[in-house]
C-alpha cells in the first residue's frame, strides 16, 4: 500500500494546530512540520503531538521567510528520503481539514492514469454576527477547545486552485526556484475537496494580520512576492476580512453531512494539450527528469533578519 506524506510548514497556529495534526492523524503515514518563528504554543503543540505519534515528525523550528518555493521545496527535499516510488505527498496548511480523506479520494475520484490533483477550497467565514457575539462575550477564547467545524459553519465555494497532492517518484525534481516539482504528473479531473479555516475568530485574526504588516514591511520579504501591495498577505486591517451574513454565495455546511461534489475545471489545460501530456506523462517522465536541475542541498530557507524577529516577537506576544 502506498504512503501518504504531508509536507506542514506552520507559523503561530497555536489556536488550530491540534485539531489539525488529529485530523490529518486519521489517513496520514507521515506529517512533517517546519515552524517558520512561532511565538505562541505551536511548536510545543507539535512536539507534544509526536510524543504521542511517530507520525508526526518535527523538522525544525526557524525563523524564515515562508515561501512556496525555498521553503516548501526545503521541505520535500528533507522528507524524500522517506519515500518510495509509488507513495504520495501533499501541500498541506494549519488551517486545512481535507473532506475527503486523500486515500479515499484516490481510489474513488481519480483514474489510474492521474498522478496529481488540484485543491478544491471551501472558504468557511468569520460572519458579522459572529465577530458581534464575540464583542458581546457570547464566544471567547475558551471556546476555541471546541471543534472549529462547530464554530464556523458557513462558506464560500472557491474558484481558485493549486496542486495539493501528488504521486512520488525518485527521479522527480523540485529545485529551490519552483512552488512545485517539475512535471510534477497527469493532472485529475477532479479537485481535492478541502475546508479552509483561514479566518477563526476575531483574536486569531486581528493577531494573523499584526503578523503579516510587519512580514510585509520588510523590503527584503516584499521582494518575494509579485505586486506585494495587491496581495493579501499585504492587509493591516483585520476587519476587512469579516463576511457579511447576507452574503449571496454563503452557504451553511453541518458537520457530519456531505459537502456539495464541485466540479470545477479551470485547473485543466485544452483537450490538445491534455493529450500530449498525458502521452508525455506515460512514457518521458525519465528522460525529462533527468533533464531538470535537482534541489542544491546548500539551499536553506530565507532568514529573517534579527530586528524583524525582534518586532515580531514583541508585536505577537502583545
Amino acid at each position: 500500500m502506498p504512503a501518504f506524506h504531508c509536507l506542514l510548514p506552520v507559523r503561530d497556529e497555536a489556536d488550530i494546530i491540534g485539531q489539525n495534526l488529529q485530523h490529518a492523524l486519521t489517513w496520514a503515514d507521515a506529517i512533517y512540520v517546519f515552524d517558520t518563528g512561532s511565538v505562541d504554543d505551536t511548536w510545543d503543540i507539535v512536539q507534544q503531538a509526536a510524543a504521542r505519534d511517530k507520525r508526526v515528525v518535527p523538522l525544525r523550528k526557524e525563523p524564515v521567510y515562508f515561501s512556496e518555493t525555498r521553503l516548501r521545496g526545503g521541505m520535500f527535499h528533507l522528507a524524500r528520503s522517506r519515500m518510495r516510488d509509488g507513495d504520495w505527498f501533499l501541500r498541506m496548511d494549519a488551517d486545512e481539514f481535507h473532506h475527503v480523506p486523500p486515500p479515499e479520494f484516490i481510489k474513488t475520484r481519480m483514474s489510474a492514469h492521474e498522478t496529481i490533483a488540484y485543491h478544491q477550497y471551501f472558504d468557511f467565514r468569520l460572519l458579522q454576527s459572529e465577530v458581534k457575539g464575540w464583542e458581546e462575550g457570547q464566544e471567547s477564547l475558551r471556546d476555541r477547545a471546541r471543534p472549529i467545524e462547530d464554530r464556523r459553519r458557513h462558506y464560500t465555494v472557491s474558484v481558485y486552485a493549486e496542486p495539493r497532492l501528488c504521486r512520488y517518484r525518485s527521479t522527480m525534481q523540485w529545485p529551490a526556484t519552483v512552488s512545485f516539482p517539475f512535471n510534477a504528473g497527469y493532472v485529475a479531473r477532479e479537485r481535492l475537496p478541502i475546508r479552509h479555516y483561514p479566518h477563526r475568530d476575531p483574536a486569531q485574526l486581528e493577531r494573523r494580520c499584526r503578523l503579516r504588516a510587519v512580514m510585509m514591511a520588510d523590503k527584503e520579504n516584499r521582494s518575494n512576492w509579485s505586486r506585494p501591495e495587491l496581495h493579501h498577505w499585504a492587509e493591516a486591517e483585520w476587519r476587512k476580512f469579516i463576511t457579511p451574513d447576507d452574503l449571496p454565495e454563503l452557504e451553511v455546511w453541518m458537520p457530519g453531512t456531505d459537502l456539495p461534489h464541485v466540479r470545477q475545471l479551470n485547473h485543466l489545460r485544452g483537450p490538445l494539450t491534455r493529450a500530449a501530456q498525458r502521452l508525455t506523462h506515460a512514457f518521458l517522465l525519465p528522460l525529462l527528469d533527468a533533464r531538470r536541475p535537482a534541489f542544491n542541498n546548500g539551499t536553506s530557507p530565507q532568514q529573517i533578519p534579527a530586528e524583524i524577529v525582534q518586532r515580531l516577537e514583541a508585536e505577537l506576544r502583545l
